[in-house]
């Protein structure tokens, strides 16, 4: 959207020269921070043409409405509201506006926990809810929480140490549990995924079944690369991942989601993604410069700003060197390739279950010599289950609908989990939850591994068009690390590599300094410096996989040699 919204307009190209600043304008404005009518209005062109909205939006166009007078019978008596410090000043008035005149309204927060900048969350809206004209002549009564009852002591006293020049008072320990803390350093980023897969497996067989087990990363990359050790050393541990939009990550699945929403409830913004990328080559990756906005929007605008099956198979018929503008022949050959899919065999015959399992097969998308084709096929299976049982809850449900209706639904639902963030589905018998830091938010366990604790990931580089200075960043990427290492009620991990390749450097996005011949140094993540008086010493991870090797030989060896006495007696 974006892209065709900055293509159509020379004036907000030379406003926000680039696509990434025009993004974070228009949150910006969703928030009410500032205004921008002049992008908004681009916006507001471009989603009606596409016959679709933003879900960002929502939130601020309920406030509009509640401000207007409507919904005046639908204010609450008692109206709680928790992580206040997340939310944009609009949010914060939306929900004190749904407090009935002689309501109560309960804000809780912690603005140590404050980490959503780049959305506009005002995160001092506690402190200030008594400035509030909303709330004027209402008496605010403030408590405050101090006790930590989910952290055992060793890390509360680290967190506080991390937060010593915080406004807020200290938290004081309240759990009796006695916590684990590990500070693990590996040679590279490959090492420590293999490594802490080992670790996480012996820790999952000691502890009791009960307990759960969350695995933190500061890049999703090292988070799919870790899935994939884990799978590879024990395939019966269940992981659940937690990343946003992650089950798209990979192109191969993207493709297969977006042809199966073609084939079963096309819409215009379906078309806009299929049309967006390039089929990418051995030398290509998915991603059209600047998503082909000049072609897409001739053939947009030529199609009668409707896009259909029919036009995209005319578009295919077409000469590959017809010009429809910068990125045509990108769009040919996401033309092209629709039409082969497309009669690679008879979809609309199949029956529902049969259709869901021939588009979600990994063999369709992938190719041998593919990377990350194992993780792939793990996202393509997690996908065909999810639809799967949502197509089996619709006929629990007793509908009569016809199949193609039934697959507009499963269609329908997949694609608002997906955009609204929410898992596909819940998980509690899941063994490991992976997550990134900011999907770490509002999650506890047993037991926390924290992977890739290196200086170039947390704080890494602020971009350009983050919100405020270079100290607000750093006092925000703070704040996120004192909230990942929050997250653990008893054994706490932190895990680093120490040196990368220069090309895995830049895929990740890791500013990395000069090579020492093959690889870069990684330094130590700052707020792991600033708490080492705190934790324990860092330890060797090839070291303590040996030594927890022998420790457990040691102990199957005590057990074998009891059970002959047993025998034998």
């Amino acid at each position: 959207m974006i892209y065709d919204v900055l293509q159509e307009s020379p004036a907000l190209q030379r406003v926000f020269k680039q696509r990434k600043n025009a993004e974070q304008a228009l949150r910006d404005h969703e928030a009410s921070i500032r205004q921008n009518i002049q992008l908004w209005h681009a916006v507001e062109q471009w989603l009606a043409r596409h016959k679709a909205r933003l879900i960002s939006e929502l939130p601020r166009l309920l406030l509009n409405r509640i401000r207007d007078g409507d919904f005046t019978d639908t204010r609450y008596d008692h109206v709680i509201v928790d992580e206040f410090q997340d939310l944009t000043e609009a949010q914060q008035e939306l929900f004190i506006r749904l407090r009935a005149d002689d309501g109560q309204l309960i804000a809780l927060g912690d603005p140590r926990q404050s980490v959503y900048a780049f959305l506009g969350n005002e995160r001092k809206g506690l402190a200030k809810l008594n400035q509030s004209p909303l709330l004027h002549g209402v008496q605010i009564l403030d408590v405050k929480i101090l006790e930590c009852r989910r952290c055992p002591k060793e890390i509360v006293k680290a967190a506080n140490k991390l937060m010593e020049l915080h406004e807020a008072m200290p938290m004081i320990a309240a759990s009796a549990e006695r916590a684990e803390i590990l500070v693990v350093e590996w040679k590279t980023p490959a090492s420590e995924a293999k490594g802490m897969a080992k670790l996480i497996r012996t820790k999952i067989r000691e502890s009791a079944p009960d307990k759960k087990h969350l695995v933190i990363v500061t890049r999703r990359q090292f988070g799919y690369r870790l899935r994939e050790e884990l799978v590879k050393l024990d395939s019966s541990i269940t992981i659940e991942l937690g990343f946003s939009e992650s089950i798209l990550e990979l192109w191969p699945v993207r493709e297969a989601f977006l042809f199966f929403c073609l084939l079963v409830d096309p819409d215009a913004p379906t078309w806009r993604a299929w049309l967006g990328y390039r089929t990418p080559s051995a030398t290509q990756d998915h991603n059209a410069p600047k998503r082909n906005a000049d072609a897409y929007l001739s053939f947009f605008t030529s199609n009668s700003e409707v896009i259909t099956h029919k036009a995209v198979l005319a578009l295919a018929r077409e000469k590959r060197s017809l010009s429809r503008g910068r990125g045509g022949s990108f769009l040919w050959d996401r033309a092209c390739r629709y039409k082969d899919l497309y009669h690679q065999q008879k979809w609309k015959a199949l029956e529902p279950e049969k259709l869901i399992a021939a588009i979600f097969n990994p063999g369709l998308w992938t190719k041998q010599g593919d990377k990350d084709v194992e993780t792939a096929t793990l996202d393509f299976e997690l996908l065909k289950v999810n639809a799967l049982q949502l197509l089996e809850g619709c006929k629990h449900k007793g509908r009569r609908e016809r199949p193609n209706e039934k697959l507009r639904q499963i269609a329908k639902l997949l694609r608002y989990s997906i955009a609204t963030r929410e898992p596909l589905t819940d998980c509690p018998e899941s063994m490991v939850k992976l997550t990134t830091l900011w999907g770490a938010k509002g999650l506890t366990a047993d037991y926390v591994y924290v992977v890739g604790l290196c200086r170039e990931a947390i704080p890494a580089k602020r971009s350009q068009e983050y919100p405020g200075t270079d100290r607000d960043y750093i006092d925000e990427q703070r704040r996120l690390f004192y909230v990942t290492i929050t997250r653990s009620k008893q054994v706490l991990v932190l895990s680093r590599p120490l040196k990368i390749k220069p090309n895995e450097a830049k895929h990740l996005n890791l500013h990395v300094g000069t090579p020492d011949f093959y690889h870069c140094a990684l330094q130590k993540c700052p707020f792991l410096e600033n708490i080492k008086d705190e934790l324990p010493g860092a330890l060797d991870g090839e070291s303590l996989l040996h030594k927890i090797k022998a420790r457990r030989s040691k102990t199957s060896d005590c057990m074998s040699h009891k059970t002959i006495l047993r025998t034998e007696r």
